[in-house]
Parts: structure tokens; C-alpha cells; sequence
């Protein structure tokens, strides 16, 4: 943090202005970890016959008449800067090498990474240093100069090349030299005044307002988005280089010829393309440094004399390349440099963006032309580059360099927050797109991409062929069939387990025939609709294989549905006849178990045949309308034979039956089963959602498998912990339905149970179970955000991204499932045609495969993460949240047994709230949570509101209501703000009282909360250092700004001054102690 230069309050002529881009950047520079990603580095290639005496003095006569290089900056009283004197000849810093010419090229580069890697004191100065590499043998010699971005820009290395040529080829006396240091520093001040008055004008502010509001609509752009992405980073970076062919030279420049368009807008249009493919979005924000220069004279000096503002490019994919290029993009671009005046900071401001994150609040991603050597020198500087210092600004950053007559493309990124996978995929992208750009500019802006296709030459999306992999040889033409011959390996053993019967296969496979035939004699032919109600266990098996052998399709009816939707499916299912009881509807006939069982006359049932249906199970649709979902035997036969070999079944299994029949998973509870010899096990007497009678429903009945909603895994594993319960024979625990998140009390319930493994499986109704993946107590990583895995064996499954290609790794997508999992489809057969598609990636045109409509990502190793559904994502400030993050860290908190967020309001205005349902008599500290979210994650993603509530709301299939929930959020929140209406605001000190005073005055409001963001009340980046300037100047300390930015607060600001009063006091005292002991020293000595 810089110190002030001069007490507060005192007038100093020398202070010099700042622009409003100076003091963004230097708000900025005090609050990253490392500063030394504001060093910028170029290199100039000298005529290498030039001795050290003239090279010191060009350095030492290029500071002299750069006034920027001589600047040193403070904050307070208020942000400035001032020049300090100019140097003498060899009082420059400078670190010289001379090496052997084979090292040079290297030595060069180490040099220049020395130089860039250590930050400047702002406050002290200098804020540049040099070197000066050389061989020995007189081949080659270079100066490099490292500076910080707040003394000079790209337009900066012309000013810099026309001043060293000078004063290493021409006698300047010691006369013009000081004349020209004059003329300088009067420039550097009007441009400073110009740059100001332009930027605090009426137009700007007018240009501000309707720019921001334009911004506020644009998605925030997350690449390589994952489940707990660092929001911080440290910044270190590497970088990624193509260097343009001859040929592609010439093309590039005929292209920006035939369109009239510059090389920036070529490469703008280009990079938002690609960047809008690997963000998943359809509108990019590129942050790009344009000059802002206002005056002649300013184009010879350096300076940071640029805005960064954001080129807004907005992506059609249907649109032509030529189209995209010569309008959309020329358009943006000359929209910003029509405003240049208006800087970074002020759009922020007029955005209302978060800026407690040390990211960069608009944009992720620059472009940046780098400026380049002309070519005309005397002689003495022969080149120029600028290389890197091992750090990345941003999360991405295109620079683009004339080498010769060719574009040297340079892709820089952060390390921490991009893969070296990733990054590889982007230059692939854009190597292919400014390649498809200069070939051929009326295909689709679609087009300039290709399928990923990954080095095995299979597309790159997770994908097994049909014929790999499969675990076991089905031994069946149908379920059916398959249990039949399980049955008739084992006819004593049981194959249904309830708590006052027991079913063996022999009777199973006796009383499904009987049933069979009582079908046959009601008129039920292959391929109709069965309705499904019956209570036990036993019975619904019966009834389960009994149509099945038909060759019917058993549709489940759950009494606990509305009338009115229970009519509504078996009328859309054309069912006319219901096994089971209690239940009248339209058009249906309702028979029970035993009658269909007594012998009688008539057609008698065959075996069931493949080709029909095994299922008929309706998913809600997003119009309200629930979708019927036929399912065929090829998927589920695969699905059965996989989970038979891989989740080793077989006659010992003992298969919880937890899920309604009307849930997709009580087909993997029951079926493979029953196909290999083993026992399903009623959960009765156990209500579903009565945790600690489940667990002892599965102690006393040696469950092996058990198969829960994700909602459910939590509160299971606590019943099981404060029942001290072991559970010896459990192989697997299985979860569906959404996204699973673990925490430490989970893994150590399988660190307690080493031959239990947990089996993440997802599938949409449409398919079943697609892609699994599992984890066990003892491996050595468990991701929060547990990943949906790989595919199951025959299933295929594209990450489709939205141009509509298979998905480079790193690139979120939408997922469409292939291969043997679809279903046959809806009952509806439009419907049908939007959901289940011509599989165009499998190279059959009989193949299908279904679109989910989910979001995934899929990393380096080929596994899918789940990113949600593509209309459910979350943004808050301009951020893209994961409330599974949050609800990972409120779940470790005391006396918390499960927490779900929320996000309510539209706009600026959408906020996080947090639901608590605490342990038995455990009342949880929400200050205490809100300080352990505020210090593990940035601040947009603290909740607003946090209560408590006695129970988590799931839909009848154990998924979380989180609509309800939102739905809960509004009321309580509205009671809370009118009974907070008519209660004054509280602090738990004077020193918060004083400070909100302060902060009251600034923002012309009063009543701020001492717990709320001051952001929410339009604190920003500039006007938080007047506070800091009247709270040191109160107080008598300084504040250190990254802390503050965490959680932006009265209350957190207090305890930081408090903090640094004690420390300056500690100081205070260790000062005067040393002082007492020198005093004591020189008595004793005396």
C-alpha cells in the first residue's frame, strides 16, 4: 500500500493531477498481491558497436526528457504524482550483461524476466529500470526497458525510439537537454488538464449513462468455467504464439482492404468469435487500451495516456463473416473510440459492477496491437520487441505484433484460471477462425469452426463407441426373459424382501405368469399401456414382470399426484386398464392382483417381446405440461448389464427399494436386481424422509446397495453418524437427480467405510442413467462440485457448444446424449422431433441422440462437469455465481445440517439468500457463517439474508425445491424490511458510529447498515480512497485496502482500523524501546 508523501491537509504545488485512468489503475495496483503484472518490458535491439559511455548517457538523457518516467505517485491527501530530478549519466539503474553470442538470445530473456518480476514502490520511485545485454564477441546488444504501466503505453515506444536515436547519434548539449525537459513536463500537464476536462465533461457523463446501461445486459464472460474457479488469483501467467505465414499475411491484408476495415477490427471480430465460443455466450465485452490523447504535443512524450474500455461484440452465428466484420464489429469499435474520454472507472461506476475481486470488473479478456517498429532509424536502435514477465493481467490476452511484413499473434493466460489444455484449444480456434476468415467471407460466422477432435481421431466429447466397453453380454432377448432365467438358477432364494413377506423367485416367477395370463384375458396386447398402483413391494414386482412378460408397458400411478394429473397421464398414455386398487379415473377400468391371478380360459401370455416398450414415466415439462417418456428395452438393457458388472451384482446383493415407482431409478433398484439372482429390499416400515428409522431399516436388513436422491446423501449420513451406525455389507451408495456437493462429513463417512464406494450417476428421464462417476474414502481428491463422470459403455455423449460443434475440452456446451441410451421418445410425437435428434456426429443416419439441455464442461481427461441448466444460471453483479459454492462452505459451519442458497430479484437489484437447517438443538451463528463465506469467497457471492428454517422443501422425487424456497425468500424478506423500517440502524461501537458518519457524508445517504456491502449504497473505487484520506486524517491510520475490498462493511472496516491502530501502537512501542535500549547502550559505553 502506498504511504502519503505529505501530511494530510498540507497545500504542495508540486502535486501533480492524476487522469481518472491513472488513478484507476493506481486504486489497483495497491490492491493485487502482485504488482509486478503492471511492469511493462521492451526490449530495443542497438547497433551493437555503440560504447557503455554513449549508451549511459542516452539513458540517462532519455529519463531526463521523458517527464513520465520520472514520476512517483501517492494517495493522499489526494491520488497525485510528482516529478522527481533528473539523473546524472551513470546514476541510472541499470544491470548489465555480456555473454558469449550462442547465450544471448537466452540471457536476453532471463534478463528481461528479472527486470519485469520485482514491483515498484510507487511512493519512492523510480518506477522504471533498465538492462543492457550484450555478446562478447560485438554481435548483438539490446536495452531493455521495464516500466510500470503508469508511466507509459503502447503509443509510449515511438516517443521512447525517436529519443534514444537522438541521443545516441547527436550531440545534445547540456542547453537542450534542459530546454527540452521544460518543453516536456509543460506538455505532460496540459495533456494531463485536457485529458480531465474532456473526461469530467457533461458529454462524457451523458455517454457514460448510456453506455453503461448498454453493458448491464451483457452475460459475464467465464472461460474454461468450472465448479470453484478462483475468483483471485496470483496472476502468473504463460504464453502461446503463432506468427502469421507469408501467404496468410497477404491475405490478412487484402481482407481489411476489400472490407475497409483495420487490422484491430479484423482481430476484434475474430477473437469475439472465438471467445464467445469457448464462453458459451452470444455477446463478448474485449477490453482494448485506446489512446486518448488530446494534444500535438503529446504524441512525444510516454505516458499512460490510453482509456481501457470494452469493444462490445455481439456474436450471431448466422450471420455471414464479412457481415460480422465490416458491420457489427467496425460499428462497436467506432462506437468506443467516438467515447474515448469516458474511462474504465466511470463505466464501473455507471454499471454498478462488483470490483471486490482483484479481477478486472468489465472485461476478462484484452486486446492489445502492440506498437511496432517502423523500420526508420540512423542506425542506432535496429529493433524492437516486447516480451512478457511471466504474469497475465488477464484471464486472457490477445497481442498482436507487425514482425516484418507478417502479425506475430501472442496468447497470454492465467495459469491459475486456464489450462495449459485449455489454452492450447483457444489458438486452435483462433488458428482455424482467421483462417476460414481470410478464405472465404460469406459462410455463416458458425463455420469458421470445426468439431474438436481429439489425438485417438474419436470427437472429442467423452465418447464410447457402441460396440466398446460393454461390461457383460446381455444373456437375453428382454427383461423379462433375463429375470426368468435368474429365477430359474435360483427358485429358493428370495428375490423380494418385505417386513411381513418374502418373496422367492420360484413364486415370483409362478405368480407373475398367473398374472401374465390374466392380463392376456383382460385384452392387454404387446404394446399397451398398463396403469401400476399397488402398495406392497411384492405385488407392484409381480405386476412389474407380469407385464413385462406380456409385452406391455407398465405406467406408474402414485396416488399422492393431483387428480387432475394423474387423469391427464393416463389419458395421454391411452391407458384403459390400472392394476392395483383405490383408484377411479376417466376411461379406466381398475382390477386387483389376485384377480387377474385365478386360472381361467383364454388367451394365455408368451414371453415379452424386445421391441416393445418396458416403460412409460412422465417428467415435467417447461410449459406445465407433463411429458410422457417411453422407454424401450435397448437402453435399458445396456443400462442393466452395466451396472450388474460394475456394480457387482449378484446373488448376494441386497438392493434398498428407496424411490417411488414413478421415478426412473426404481427401475436400477428392482430390475438388474432380479436379473442377477439377488433381493430387493423393502424400505418399509421406514418413511422415505425418516432418516434415522432408514438407517435402521438398513442395519437390520444388510442392505448392500442403497440409491438416493442427492438432496437425501446429507441428512443420511448424519442420521448414520449420531446413530453410530456400520454398515458392514454396504458395496455402494448411489445419488441422482442433481448436483451432488460433498463436504468432509460425507468423505469421512466413507473413509469409516472403505469398501463402500459413492456412485455419482446422472440421466435425464429420457435416457436413464447416461454417465457415472465414483468416489472412495480413500481417494485423494474429492471435488466439492462432484463431477458427472464419464459415459456408461454404448452411450455417447456430445458437449454440442453454441456453434453448434462438438466442444473443444474447456468449453461449456450443451449436452446430447447418443449412442444406446435414448429412449424411443414422447408421447407427442412434435415433441419427439424437438428432444430426440438425427445423431449427425455418429456417422449413422438411423442413430438419435437427446438433447438435454443441460450444461456441461468437460475437462482435459475427458470428464463431464455439470454446469446446470443453460436458462437456470445465476449472475449477480455482472458475476456468474455457483450456489453450490456457497452451500459447500455453510455446510462445514457448527450446528448446520443443510443449507441451500437461492438467488431472488431482477438486475441490480438480485441477491443471494441462504436457508439454515440447523442440528438437533443447535442454533447456528450467521455472523460467524458470514464471516467464514466472506473470507473463502468474493464478496458478490455472500448471501444478503440468512435464516433459518426447520426443514429443506423436495419435490416428491427428493430433488430441493428451490422455487418454493425463493418463493419463502420474498415473504421473509419483505417482513423483515417492515419491521426494519421502523428500527433505527445499530453499531456495536462509536468507532462503527464515527465511520458510517464519514461514509454518509461521501455517499449523501444515512442509515447504513453496519453488516451491508457499502458497494449496495454506490461506494466504488475512487470515492472508498476519500474515505480512507478523511478516516486517516480522523483516526490516524491507514487502512489496508486488499482486506477492506473483501468485505467492503462498516463492521469490517472498523475492525481493520482497529487493527491498525494497535499495530501502529505495537510499532510505537517497539520504536521507543529500541530507542531506550540505544539511550542505554551509549550510557553504558559512556
Amino acid at each position: 500500500m502506498l504511504k502519503n508523501t505529505t501530511a494530510p491537509g498540507a497545500a504542495d504545488p508540486t502535486l501533480l493531477p492524476l487522469t481518472n485512468a491513472q488513478k484507476g489503475l493506481l486504486v489497483v495496483d495497491s490492491r493485487v498481491p502482485t504488482r509486478e503484472i503492471y511492469n511493462q518490458i521492451m526490449q530495443f535491439d542497438l547497433d551493437p558497436r555503440l560504447s557503455d559511455d554513449a549508451v549511459d548517457h542516452a539513458l540517462a538523457v532519455l529519463v531526463t526528457v521523458q517527464p513520465a518516467l520520472r514520476q512517483v505517485f501517492g494517495h493522499l491527501p489526494r491520488m497525485h504524482s510528482r516529478f522527481t530530478p533528473p539523473p546524472e549519466t551513470g546514476h541510472v539503474p541499470v544491470e548489465r550483461v555480456d555473454v558469449p553470442p550462442d547465450e544471448y538470445a537466452a540471457a536476453a530473456e532471463a534478463l528481461a524476466r528479472r527486470l519485469g518480476q520485482r514491483p515498484f514502490d510507487l511512493a519512492a520511485g523510480p518506477a522504471y529500470r533498465f538492462g543492457y545485454v550484450r555478446a562478447t564477441d560485438g554481435s548483438a546488444a539490446a536495452i531493455l526497458l521495464c516500466g510500470h504501466h503508469l508511466i507509459g503505453d503502447g503509443v509510449s515506444t515511438g516517443p521512447i525510439i525517436r529519443d534514444l536515436e537522438s541521443a545516441l547519434t547527436s550531440k545534445l548539449t547540456t542547453e537542450d537537454i534542459e530546454t527540452l525537459r521544460e518543453a516536456r513536463e509543460s506538455a505532460f500537464l496540459r495533456e494531463l488538464e485536457a485529458q480531465n476536462r474532456a473526461s469530467g465533461s457533461p458529454e462524457t457523463a451523458e455517454h457514460v449513462k448510456v453506455w453503461a446501461e448498454r453493458l448491464r445486459a451483457v452475460p459475464p464472460l467465464v472461460l474454461n468455467p468450472r465448479p470453484g474457479r478462483p475468483e483471485e488469483t496470483d496472476f502468473s501467467g504463460a504464453r502461446l504464439s503463432w506468427l502469421l505465414s507469408e501467404r496468410e499475411a497477404i491475405d490478412f491484408q487484402e481482407t481489411c482492404k476489400r472490407l475497409s476495415v483495420t487490422p484491430f477490427v479484423l482481430l476484434s471480430a475474430v477473437y469475439g468469435a472465438v471467445l464467445a465460443r469457448h464462453g458459451g455466450v452470444s455477446t463478448v465485452l474485449i477490453g482494448s487500451p485506446l489512446s486518448a490523447r488530446r494534444t500535438v504535443r503529446s504524441y512525444d512524450l510516454c505516458g499512460f495516456f490510453v482509456n481501457t474500455l470494452p469493444v462490445t461484440v455481439d456474436v450471431d452465428w448466422s450471420r455471414t463473416v464479412d457481415e460480422h466484420i465490416a458491420g457489427t464489429v467496425r460499428e462497436a469499435v467506432d462506437y468506443c473510440r467516438a467515447r474515448v474520454a469516458v474511462t474504465l472507472d466511470q463505466l464501473v461506476a455507471g454499471v454498478g459492477q462488483d470490483r471486490t475481486s482483484n479481477r478486472n470488473p468489465l472485461f476478462s479478456c484484452m486486446l492489445a496491437m502492440q506498437d511496432t517498429f517502423d523500420g526508420k532509424s540512423t542506425g542506432a536502435v535496429v529493433g524492437v520487441r516486447e516480451p512478457g514477465n511471466g504474469t497475465a493481467k488477464f484471464d486472457l490476452w490477445l497481442g498482436a505484433t507487425k514482425v516484418e511484413s507478417r502479425w506475430l499473434l501472442e496468447l497470454e493466460y492465467d495459469r491459475h484460471l486456464i489450462s495449459e489444455a485449455v489454452a492450447d484449444a483457444l489458438l486452435a480456434s483462433l488458428r482455424t477462425a482467421l483462417r476460414r476468415t481470410l478464405e472465404d467471407g460469406t459462410r455463416p460466422l458458425a463455420d469458421l469452426f470445426t468439431d474438436w477432435i481429439t489425438d485417438g481421431d474419436l470427437p472429442g466429447t467423452a465418447v464410447e463407441p457402441a460396440d466398446a466397453g460393454r461390461p457383460a453380454p446381455v444373456p437375453a432377448g428382454g427383461l423379462a426373459e433375463w429375470i426368468e432365467q435368474a429365477a430359474r438358477r435360483t427358485p429358493d432364494a428370495i428375490a423380494v424382501e418385505e417386513p411381513l413377506r418374502n418373496l422367492t423367485y420360484g413364486e415370483l416367477l409362478a405368480a407373475a405368469g398367473r398374472t401374465a395370463d390374466g392380463l392376456a384375458r383382460q385384452g392387454v396386447t404387446p404394446g399397451q399401456v398398463v396403469g401400476l398402483c399397488l402398495d406392497g413391494l411384492c405385488d407392484t414386482v409381480i405386476a412389474m414382470l407380469a407385464i413385462l412378460r406380456r409385452g406391455a408397458t407398465y405406467l406408474p400411478l402414485d396416488t399422492s399426484l393431483p387428480w387432475e394429473r394423474l387423469a391427464h397421464m393416463v389419458d395421454q398414455a391411452g391407458c384403459r386398464l390400472i392394476v392395483g386398487r383405490g383408484i377411479g379415473l376417466p376411461g379406466t377400468r381398475t382390477t386387483g392382483l389376485a384377480e387377474l391371478s385365478v386360472p381361467g380360459d383364454g388367451p394365455r401370455a408368451v414371453g415379452g417381446s424386445a421391441d416393445s416398450a418396458v416403460y412409460l414415466m412422465f417428467t415435467s415439462g417447461s410449459s406445465g405440461v407433463p411429458k410422457g417418456v417411453v422407454m424401450g428395452h435397448r437402453p435399458l438393457l445396456n443400462l442393466a448389464a452395466w451396472q450388474i458388472s460394475a456394480m457387482e451384482h449378484d446373488a448376494t446383493t441386497r438392493f434398498l427399494q428407496y424411490a417411488p415407482l414413478g421415478f426412473d431409478v426404481s427401475f436400477q433398484e428392482i430390475i438388474p436386481t432380479l436379473a442377477s439372482g439377488g433381493t430387493v429390499v423393502s424400505r418399509e416400515p421406514a418413511d422415505r424422509r425418516d432418516f434415522p428409522a432408514l438407517i435402521r431399516r438398513i442395519e437390520e436388513t444388510r442392505v448392500s446397495h442403497v440409491f438416493l436422491p442427492v438432496a437425501a446423501l446429507r441428512p443420511f449420513v448424519q442420521a448414520a453418524r449420531r446413530a453410530s451406525a456400520r454398515f458392514p455389507g454396504l458395496r455402494r451408495v448411489c445419488v441422482s437427480g442433481e448436483q451432488l456437493l460433498v463436504d468432509d462429513e460425507i468423505r469421512r463417512f466413507f473413509a469409516d467405510h472403505p469398501e463402500c464406494v459413492l456412485v455419482n450417476l446422472y440421466g435425464p428421464t429420457e435416457t436413464n442413467a447416461a454417465t457415472v462417476h465414483e468416489m472412495r474414502g480413500d481417494d485423494a481428491r474429492w471435488p466439492a462440485h462432484a463431477p458427472i463422470g464419464r459415459p456408461l459403455p454404448g452411450v455417447a455423449a456430445y458437449v454440442v457448444d453454441g456453434t453448434g460443434h462438438l466442444a473443444p475440452v474447456g468449453v461449456p456446451g450443451e449436452l446430447h446424449l447418443g449412442g444406446v441410451s435414448p429412449a424411443d421418445g414422447y408421447l407427442d410425437a412434435e415433441r419427439t422431433a424437438a428432444g430426440f435428434l438425427p445423431d449427425r456426429f455418429s456417422g449413422d443416419t438411423a442413430s438419435r441422440m437427446y438433447r438435454t439441455g443441460d450444461q456441461v464442461v468437460r475437462d482435459a481427461d475427458g470428464t463431464l462437469i455439470f454446469l446446470g441448466r443453460r436458462d437456470g444460471q445465476t449472475k449477480i453483479r455482472g458475476y456468474r455465481v455457483e450456489l453450490g459454492e456457497i452451500e459447500a462452505i455453510a455446510n462445514t459451519a457448527a450446528g448446520v445440517r443443510q443449507s441451500v442458497a437461492v438467488a431472488r430479484g431482477v438486475g441490480a437489484d438480485r441477491e443471494l439468500v441462504l436457508f439454515l437447517a440447523a442440528e438437533p438443538g443447535a442454533d447456528p451463528d450467521h455472523a460467524e457463517l458470514q464471516a467464514r463465506i466472506s473470507a473463502a469467497l468474493p464478496s458478490y457471492m455472500s448471501p444478503s439474508w440468512i435464516f433459518d428454517t426447520d426443514g429443506i422443501p423436495t419435490s416428491r422425487t427428493g430433488k430441493t425445491d428451490r422455487e418454493a424456497l425463493a418463493a419463502l425468500a420474498d415473504r421473509l424478506i419483505t417482513e423483515r424490511k417492515t419491521n426494519a423500517a421502523t428500527t433505527a440502524v445499530e453499531y456495536a461501537s462509536d468507532l462503527e458510529r464515527g465511520l458510517a458518519a464519514i461514509w454518509s457524508s461521501i455517499l449523501g445517504t444515512d442509515s447504513i447498515a453496519r453488516d451491508r456491502s457499502l458497494i449496495d449504497y454506490g461506494a466504488h473505487s475512487l470515492n472508498i480512497f476519500t474515505a480512507f484520506a478523511e478516516i486517516e486524517e480522523e483516526y490516524g491510520t491507514t487502512v489496508p485496502v486488499p482486506e477492506f475490498f473483501r468485505s467492503p462493511t462498516i463492521a469490517t472496516l472498523a475492525e481493520l482500523v482497529r487493527a491498525s491502530l494497535a499495530e501502529d501502537a505495537r510499532d510505537a512501542r517497539d520504536a521507543r524501546d529500541a530507542r531506550d535500549a540505544d539511550d542505554a547502550e551509549g550510557e553504558a559505553r559512556a
